[in-house]
């Protein structure tokens, strides 16, 4: 039959003979042999030599002798080849590669029909035509495997118990029985198609874990049919163990016992024994995998059952004289048990600083403790004849003891079991009050009430408290504040206080008592005169930008008050107030400021009081980088045009830093030949404690700075809380210079070398009552 030129092609050039299973070889004879497993293709060869120039122009195949060909190759017309095959016979399974050497005819799919001897003819252009001659096997793969066990079970030493067989197949398939990869046997029989091997191989208690393989095979390309067989070995146990899941044995504790049994099949019966007296069996649980058998018993352990002999005994059912057990002697042991108690000497109630304590730990632990610690309070107490604590195993001593030591104490005991914490005994050291506020200082104006609190730590909480008032014009003596001007509550106690003259400023003290004894050192509250608060230092401007600058200051003395900041600028140039920022912090942020443009900034300090005098800074915002303007487009300037911009602004910026000095020495000769203050201290006599400042002052003019009317400092202020605490390091001075005045850390002292508590006051206006900011012209 012809085929269509495309399919011709594909089957002469595309086709290749696989690497198939097939035997091709050449005897003394003209026929080759080919071998080929059952569903796989055949390369048929026509293992004929072409005579020297010539070349074949037909190819036949025949079924052996037949007269009838069943496919032909011709290339007698020159070009292409034409390919026919007899479609009852071979159909469309048949490809001759011409072009292989020997040429050999593919038959795909071969079935065992197609299990004969073929004969292909060649016929040349000038060259006699030659034949040959090539003989066709099928092999048939084994159709089936099948198991007979014609014994259930089996003892040692036993075979014969199962039979193999392998059925259809040609030429007969061999069977063999495979252990642990070796054959064990290997005879088998063939009878009537079918092929047997019955296992001899003796039976042994291993067989139960390595498996039998039955393999049944005629070739070695198709995968061979294989069945696994397990033989049931009878056998009794090998070995019984005991074996504790959780180690060790402790009283009072759920155990979990585990007894484990090997090699018996069928698995065997396991009972417990406790001195010869068998436990219940609903008290053990049993498992069962492969040739393991697990049994295990729960057991509540007691602190008598140490010594007790436990008994795990294995029998196979099937075998009553293979029994075997495992005997295991219970080791008790248990946590210590811990007991503390106080001294047979001492009473809780009579505890008070000074004293000594002492106390008893008693350990019982199997087995002994290899440790014993003291706990105060959870924190453990370490040996130190220094601070009085002296640890040994069973005692605690604490001499002289004080408040800090009151608390809950225990002892500990660790063995190799585990620790344990005795019962805690509390103790309560009773102490005389101690104050639990610091002390503090006070800013309050003349008339002005103020309540002091003042609190203290105390056992027995029981507490009396009093007040006295003393300042240096009293020197030595203190004078008792009335009780009707202080209450009670507690722990605490609240005094209203109110200064009606300048000798009600001074130290107010408060002393409390109780059943221990009286306060040793009293909580102090120190009462000044407020004032307005001390200058801001060290102000330096950072982080300037185009359009904002950051200008941080360090705070000083608050002037007894609680003290806010403010920041002001304006513009040089126009002399107009572009900025004012108040923060509870001396740091600040002005925004928004023009890029390029000089800028004047004050700094102040203010309370309710008053206000501190400025700090003035002069800064320059940056300019705007002229490339922020251009279009995005712009050509990237040279580097000669860059070196030439920086050195331009390097001296436009020197340019601008000298004429900012020059303006700014200029602004201090006109400013200090218009201005003149000067700050005398005076002691009041009537009252030593107190400063008193004089100020002169002399001025051209009404006070301004650059053209701008001044402020009251009223309208600069808030409100803010009266009440603020602050321990006063040093006493303050007044100093004054060049009209500004700055607070000192320096202590004054009278005419008679006594510490003087300075009061500060704001210089005031020639013509304002109200405290005014004080800017020197120019």
């Amino acid at each position: 039959m012809l085929r269509s030129p495309l399919i011709l092609l594909l089957l002469v050039f595309g086709v290749r003979p696989q690497h198939s299973p097939f035997s091709f070889e050449t005897p003394d004879t003209d026929i080759s042999q080919v071998e080929v497993v059952e569903g796989f293709n055949a390369s048929l060869p026509c293992a004929i030599h072409s005579p020297p120039h010539d070349e074949p122009v037909l190819t036949l195949w025949y079924f052996g002798n037949n007269e009838a060909p069943v496919y032909s190759y011709d290339q007698r017309s020159g070009r292409r080849p034409e390919i026919w095959s007899d479609v009852r016979q071979i159909g469309n399974r048949a490809v001759y590669l011409a072009h292989e050497y020997p040429p050999v005819l593919v038959l795909f799919n071969v079935s065992s029909s197609d299990a004969r001897t073929y004969s292909c003819r060649v016929d040349y252009n000038f060259s006699n035509s030659k034949v040959a001659l090539t003989r066709l096997t099928v092999v048939v793969p084994p159709r089936s495997i099948h198991l007979r066990v014609t014994k259930a079970t089996v003892e040692e030493g036993q075979n014969n118990d199962v039979v193999c067989s392998g059925v259809g197949g040609s030429p007969s398939p061999e069977v063999l029985w495979i252990q642990e990869g070796r054959v064990v046997d290997s005879n088998f029989s063939e009878r009537n198609g079918v092929s047997y091997n019955s296992l001899e191989t003796p039976a042994s208690r291993l067989d139960g874990f390595s498996p039998f393989t039955c393999k049944v095979t005629n070739n070695d390309v198709t995968p061979p049919l294989v069945k696994l067989y397990t033989r049931n070995v009878t056998a009794g146990p090998l070995s019984v163990n005991i074996v504790l899941e959780i180690e060790p044995l402790v009283a009072g504790r759920e155990a979990r016992l585990l007894c484990e049994v090997r090699g018996s099949n069928p698995p065997p019966r396991i009972r417990w024994f406790r001195n010869a007296e068998q436990i219940p069996i609903d008290s053990s649980t049993v498992r069962h995998t492969r040739n393991i058998s697990t049994s295990i018993l729960v057991l509540d352990i007691h602190e008598q059952d140490h010594g007790s002999k436990l008994t795990c005994r294995a029998e196979n059912p099937l075998l009553p004289t293979a029994t075997l057990e495992d005997i295991y002697t219970l080791d008790v042991t248990y946590k210590p048990n811990v007991s503390l108690a106080l001294g047979w000497s001492l009473k809780l109630q009579d505890l008070k600083e000074g004293n000594d304590a002492f106390f008893e730990c008693r350990v019982d632990a199997n087995p002994r403790p290899y440790k014993v610690t003291w706990l105060h309070e959870g924190r453990e107490l370490e040996h130190n004849v220094r601070e009085g604590v002296l640890v040994s195993e069973s005692t605690l001593a604490l001499q002289r003891v004080n408040r800090e030591q009151s608390g809950a104490y225990r002892c500990k005991a660790s063995n190799v079991e585990g620790d344990a914490l005795s019962n805690p005994v509390s103790i309560s050291i009773k102490y005389a009050p101690r104050c639990s506020v610091p002390p503090s200082l006070r800013g309050v104006a003349l008339f002005e009430p103020t309540t002091i609190r003042c609190a203290v730590d105390a056992d027995p909480a029981n507490v009396t408290f009093r007040w006295t008032f003393n300042n240096s014009a009293r020197k030595d003596s203190s004078e008792s504040v009335s009780e009707r001007k202080f209450t009670t509550h507690g722990l605490e106690s609240e005094l209203s206080y109110t200064p009606l003259s300048e000798r009600d400023y001074g130290t107010l003290l408060c002393y409390a008592a109780n059943s221990v004894g009286a306060q040793e050192n009293p909580c102090s509250f120190t009462v000044i005169s407020a004032g307005p608060p001390e200058d801001i230092s060290d102000c330096v401007v950072g982080n300037i930008t185009s359009h904002s600058a950051g200008v941080s200051c360090q705070a000083g003395f608050d002037g007894g008050l609680p003290q806010k900041f403010l920041l002001q600028v304006w513009d040089v140039e126009s002399g107009v107030l572009v900025a004012n920022v108040t923060s509870s912090r001396p740091s600040f942020t002005a925004y928004p400021l023009e890029p390029g443009f000089t800028y004047r900034a004050e700094a102040l300090a203010f309370n309710t009081r008053g206000t501190s005098d400025p700090s003035r800074l002069l800064f320059l915002t940056l300019k705007e980088a002229a490339m922020h303007k251009s279009l995005p487009s712009m050509v990237e300037p040279s580097p000669f045009v860059w070196v030439v911009g920086v050195l331009g602004g390097a001296l436009l910026v020197v340019g601008v830093m000298l004429m900012a000095v020059w303006w700014v020495r200029a602004r201090e000769r006109r400013t200090s030949g218009s201005t003149k203050t000067v700050t005398h201290i005076v002691k009041k006599e009537n009252n030593p404690d107190l400063l008193r400042i004089d100020n002169t002052e002399e001025s051209d003019g009404d006070d301004t700075s650059c053209g701008v009317p001044l402020k009251s400092s009223t309208n600069l202020i808030e409100d803010t809380s009266l009440e603020l605490e602050k321990v006063p390091q040093e006493t303050e001075a007044i100093t004054g210079h060049a009209g500004i005045m700055h607070m000192g850390r320096t202590a004054a002292r009278d005419s008679g070398g006594r510490g003087l508590n300075v009061g500060t006051q704001h210089r005031y206006s020639s013509s304002h009552d109200a405290p005014m900011v004080d800017y020197p012209a120019g």
